[in-house]
């Protein structure tokens, strides 16, 4: 698969937007086909993650596509002289890209909804917490990542989506008794074994000076032999993230 179009910074405006449809259509309004079939792609992967059906069930691509408009039907209603599999595929990003990003436009808005709009506000930072700290551990191939309360209790943990069941429980067990066992300071790294891995769990206190969520903990569990200093951006940047959504969600 193609590296993605689009760069962190976007993906976290769109996890922050992804509530508000007017700030959501803004943000996606100038994308190319191949940016919003990459925007599609990011979105698919935090609904299936963090979304829920009516009964509190996990969901389902296929109960997310029963939503959309089936693609022959978006073919015969644009009255298109190509093809029908050229609907299917990419050749329109180039020669009808106005058409095919409509197209690409009206699933990401069924995508969209299914976060619950509903939910109350809490529920909503819960789950764009959730996305955030899931983008993060994916995009940089870590193992677990965790935000936990003063106590340091976990309040939310997030696993790579690469681990199975019993191995990412293994990993995120680990990270949350590193985390509360280790002699605390401002920071600290502490290694960890996890069956035959070695791994290291990276925390840090945070402050939150504003926002609907108190002092807080995040940790990440990552390779023994990862990049220091880009572990701290990543505890950086998920801190900042943190702050952001929800000092956004209080004023929604």
């Amino acid at each position: 698969m193609a590296a993605s179009t689009l760069s962190r910074e976007f993906k976290v405006q769109l996890i922050k937007s992804v509530f508000n449809k007017t700030e959501f259509d803004v943000l996606i309004s100038k994308a190319s086909p191949y940016e919003l079939s990459d925007i599609q792609e990011f979105l698919w992967e935090a609904i299936l993650y963090v979304g829920k059906d009516e009964a509190g069930g996990g969901l389902t691509r296929e109960m997310i596509t029963a939503r959309m408009m089936p693609t022959v039907d978006y073919w015969r209603s644009q009255l298109c002289g190509e093809p029908l599999d050229t609907c299917r595929g990419r050749s329109c990003f180039v020669s009808h890209p106005v058409c095919a990003g409509n197209k690409l436009k009206g699933q990401i808005e069924v995508i969209r909804q299914m976060f619950d709009r509903r939910k109350h506000r809490s529920e909503r930072t819960e789950d764009a917490l959730m996305m955030l700290l899931m983008y993060h551990i994916n995009d940089n191939n870590y193992a677990a990542a965790g935000m936990f309360n003063t106590n340091r209790l976990p309040r939310l943990t997030v696993g790579s989506r690469v681990l199975d069941g019993d191995t990412l429980r293994n990993v995120i067990q680990a990270m949350n008794v590193a985390v509360a066992q280790t002699p605390w300071s401002e920071r600290f790294a502490k290694s960890i074994i996890v069956g035959e891995g070695l791994l290291k769990v990276h925390a840090r206190r945070c402050s939150n000076d504003g926002g609907d969520i108190e002092d807080f903990y995040v940790a990440v569990t990552a390779p023994e032999n990862a990049d220091a200093e880009n572990v701290d951006k990543v505890l950086k940047k998920m801190t900042t993230g943190i702050k952001r959504i929800s000092a956004k969600l209080q004023r929604s």
